[in-house]
């Protein structure tokens, strides 16, 4: 018969407590690798770029992380706001259909590259119908009598208009794979490397370089 000392209890009721801190710091990504953590702060980006959906209330979740920090748009939002277009507004729009997946990652040192797969509207063939849109209206009864009562600034309100429907309504959606670089700080963390990437912020507009090419909507 074996005798059951206090010490063996004691050491017994360590193991539990041991085994349990291992399963939850396991359930709490402790033991992530680095590839794995670069790969959940690319995922954690990308969620910032999807539109939150209100509920039957028209409420907004509040622990969406909508709006991004950063749309790669700087220099066309700077034009477009010279008339009256909300920046808000049009990113809600040029992001009502994103979706993306998060694919393989590869860590080494302090760099990572996680590949993405976006999905979303092209944002150049919603202009480009737009502008045709706007071909057809602008010679009609009805822009001629706009522009004597507005001036400039209603007609390209109704080119904006004909931006966001084409926009709504899907058109041209484009999938687009792209890498994303990462860096490891010095606390530990992983973030992605997107500031001024091309190739990145095109694939968040459906194939269309907003970095380079789309200043010019508002001139």
């Amino acid at each position: 018969m074996v005798r059951v000392t206090r010490r063996m209890v004691a050491g017994a009721a360590v193991a539990v407590v041991a085994v349990a801190v291992l399963c939850v710091a396991a359930a709490l990504g402790a033991f992530r690798s680095d590839a794995d953590r670069a790969r959940d702060a690319v995922s954690s980006l990308l969620e910032t770029y999807v539109v939150p959906v209100p509920d039957e209330e028209g409420d907004e979740p509040e622990d969406s992380p909508w709006p991004a920090a950063d749309y790669g748009d700087a220099a066309t939002i700077e034009a477009l706001e010279r008339f009256g277009v909300s920046a808000d507004e049009w990113h809600r729009h040029c992001f009502a259909h994103f979706s993306f997946e998060v694919g393989e990652a590869t860590a080494e040192g302090d760099a990572a590259t996680v590949s993405v797969s976006v999905t979303n509207a092209s944002l150049s063939s919603a202009l480009d119908a737009a502008a045709a849109d706007f071909g057809a209206w602008e010679p009609t009864p009805e822009a001629q009598e706009a522009y004597a009562q507005g001036g400039r600034a209603v007609l390209f309100d109704y080119l904006v208009e004909r931006v966001y429907a084409h926009l709504d309504a899907g058109e041209g959606m484009v999938t687009t794979s792209v890498d994303v670089p990462c860096a490891r700080g010095e606390d530990g963390t992983w973030s992605p490397q997107v500031a001024g990437s091309e190739g990145f912020f095109s694939a968040l507009y459906g194939g269309s370089n907003v970095v380079a090419g789309l200043a010019a909507t508002g001139e």
